[in-house]
Formats: C-alpha cells, structure tokens, sequence
C-alpha cells in the first residue's frame, strides 16, 4: 500500500473540525493558564466522587505544552483521515470520543484518589493507532522517523511500552495508563464490531435461507396447478370483454381463450 499522509486535500472534514477544536482550546489554555484544567481536566477523584463526569471527554481538548499538542494534532490528521475515509466522519468521531472516555476510565481504574489533572488527547490517539494497525496491518511506520515496523507491531511495541511505563508508576498530566486504555479500548471495540458483522451476516444468510425455500414451494406450487391459473386468466379476460368488448382482447389474451377452449372439447 502506498501511504502519502502529507496531503493537503486530506484536511477536512471530522478530522479537520477536531484539529480546529483542539488548536482553538490550545489558544485558550494559554490565555487562562491553570484555569481550564481545573475545571476540565481528568482528575479522577472529581470526577469519581464529585460525579464530575464531563472531565471524561473534555480533557482530551487540553494539552500539557506545544510539542504535546503538536505530535497529537499530527498523529489525528496523518492517521484519523484514513478512518474517516473508511468509515465515515459519524463513526470515526463517536469512535474517537469512545476511545478517549475508554482511556480515562482506565486511568481512573487505577488512580481513582489521584488529584492529578489528566489532560491531553493522547488516549484517543492511541485508539486511532490501533484502528490504523487493524485496518492496515501491514503498513510501514517508521519508529522514532528511523525504524521501520509494519503498523501491527509499531502499536504492540506501543502498548507493552506503556503497559510497563504504568508498571513502573509514571505519573504526570500525560498517563500511561490513559494511552494504554485507548489503545485497549480501540482494539476491543473494533473485535466487537466485527463479532457483531459476523453475526449479522449469519443470522441475514440463515434467513435468506428460508426465503429461498419460500419461493420455491411457490414456484412448485404454481406449476403443479396450471389448470387454476388457466382458469382465473380465463375469468379476469371474461370480465374485461364484458365491461370492454371483445375488441379490447389483446393478441396474447385470444390466444390464451383459444388454448383454454381447445382444452374443454
């Protein structure tokens, strides 16, 4: 597959109104410092015990720095446009969000009394990786810009990287545990999608199954009786010389009244 990402073109739609989201919170952040974060980023005792449960989503539109918000901007448009050329901007953007609140509540999972803002869209990221890999596993992705790996090893590399940063009790507004629960989340989401697909399609062929036996007892039943339907053409061509006239009969009706005379001699 030949894999161009530095398209211009390619920047509309969901992915286009997501960077422009981010880029404009960005903005925000910096002319309200400390201010956002507070009251919108991830911090899983507020939102565990105070039910503040908005910090789910509205902490991926908060970044912990330029070069944070950059890579993560980067990542959504070079890779986020191939799903949503795939799969449409309402399912790539409910994909994107489920990912995101999948990530944080993975963290919350295991830091459910932290104080510490969660913020950045680096869970979701995580979840557009693995969406790539699963649709286009044996792309090359180049690790660090250096190392080339096909993209199903690139995100297990990153998913044990981050399963072992947790392990090790990395802590900071950008979570491995967050990443790593967007990438679970993903992975898990697209298996029960193809679950459900495969499921589907058995359930529509094992019916079609019974509509094909339909039609044909139908088919076998009109031609075991050809007598009755003989005679109801008979009956429906009667009642239009009646209320039309002989003259009205078409060449195929005579010949219908025809064969259904020489029968009765």
């Amino acid at each position: 597959m030949d894999y161009a990402p530095f398209s211009l073109s390619s920047f509309r739609g969901a992915v286009k109104a997501l960077v422009l989201t981010h880029t404009a919170v960005f903005f925000a952040q910096w002319v309200l410092p400390g201010t956002l974060e507070a009251y919108f980023g991830l911090i899983p005792v507020k939102a565990l015990l105070g039910f503040q449960v908005w910090r789910l989503a509205t902490y991926l539109f908060l970044h912990g720095g330029f070069f944070h918000y950059l890579i993560n901007m980067f990542i959504l448009w070079m890779f986020g446009k191939e799903l949503e050329n795939v799969w449409g901007a309402k399912e790539f953007v409910k994909y994107y969000f489920l990912c995101g609140v999948g990530a944080g509540l993975f963290n919350m999972v295991f830091t459910p009394l932290s104080t510490i803002a969660v913020i950045g869209a680096s869970g979701a990221i995580y979840g557009i990786l693995a969406g790539f890999a699963m649709l286009y596993p044996e792309v090359t992705i180049y690790l660090y810009g250096i190392i080339p790996m096909r993209s199903k090893h690139f995100v297990i590399f990153l998913g044990v990287l981050e399963f072992f940063t947790g392990l090790r009790g990395a802590s900071g507004a950008i979570s491995a545990f967050a990443h790593l629960g967007g990438l679970v989340t993903g992975y898990a989401y697209l298996k029960s999608y193809e679950f459900r697909s495969f499921c589907e399609n058995l359930i529509h062929k094992f019916i079609s199954l019974f509509i094909v036996r339909k039609n044909r007892f139908d088919v076998v039943e009109d031609s075991s009786d050809p007598d009755e339907t003989l005679v109801k053409e008979v009956d429906r061509i009667l009642q239009k010389v009646l209320a039309q006239g002989a003259d009205s009969l078409t060449d195929q009706e005579r010949q219908t009244m025809r064969k259904y005379s020489s029968r009765n001699k």
